[in-house]
């Protein structure tokens, strides 16, 4: 698998890449979520697709190129996918993906990495707040027990289709209830 847009304009078809979307992806697939607090215009999800592409296409473990893909999702989650079933990723290349969301970070003027952040849906629209503020957001009903939120903690594919959206009640953040 390659880095691939959701759009026409991604045509790789060389017989040496295997196109798919993260939707296309084996369960097992590993996976790393980065979120923002807004989201990402459509200009910045190209960049972030275009820049994984690049990125993928060259990411390697002790000289083994692994099969990986970037993408965003939500608007506010970019997901770095490796299949780790031709290759393992190794403290050296997972330390070359964390440069390349740094080097996101800095291009886009934002903050990836920023694990204080809870991203909920309130009003059909996708909302966050600082965890801190999250005790004060349930106490004023703002938030409850179902309130969607993604939980950023999945770490395949399988878990992000299984568990990212869901109530707050399933997370985590119940603690806070």
């Amino acid at each position: 698998m390659t880095a691939t847009a959701p759009s026409p304009a991604n045509n790789l078809t060389s017989d040496d890449r295997k196109v798919g979307l993260l939707t296309d992806l084996p369960a097992h697939v590993r996976i790393w979520l980065y979120k923002t607090t807004r989201d990402l215009s459509k200009a910045e999800q190209n960049l972030v697709r275009d820049r994984g592409a690049e990125f993928s296409g060259t990411w390697a473990a002790h000289g083994t190129p692994l099969d990986a893909a970037v993408d965003v999702l939500n608007d506010r989650f970019v997901v770095v996918a490796v299949d780790e079933d031709q290759a393992l990723a190794s403290g050296c290349s997972i330390d070359r993906s964390v440069g390349f969301i740094k080097q996101l970070e800095h291009d886009l003027n934002l903050m990836l990495t920023d694990r204080m952040i809870v991203v909920y849906e309130h009003d059909d629209k996708v909302a966050s707040c600082r965890l801190q503020d999250l005790p004060e957001l349930l106490a004023q009903g703002h938030l409850t027990a179902e309130t969607m939120v993604f939980d950023d903690q999945v770490s395949t594919i399988g878990d992000l289709r299984e568990r990212f959206r869901v109530p707050l009640r399933s997370t985590w953040l119940e603690r806070y209830l």
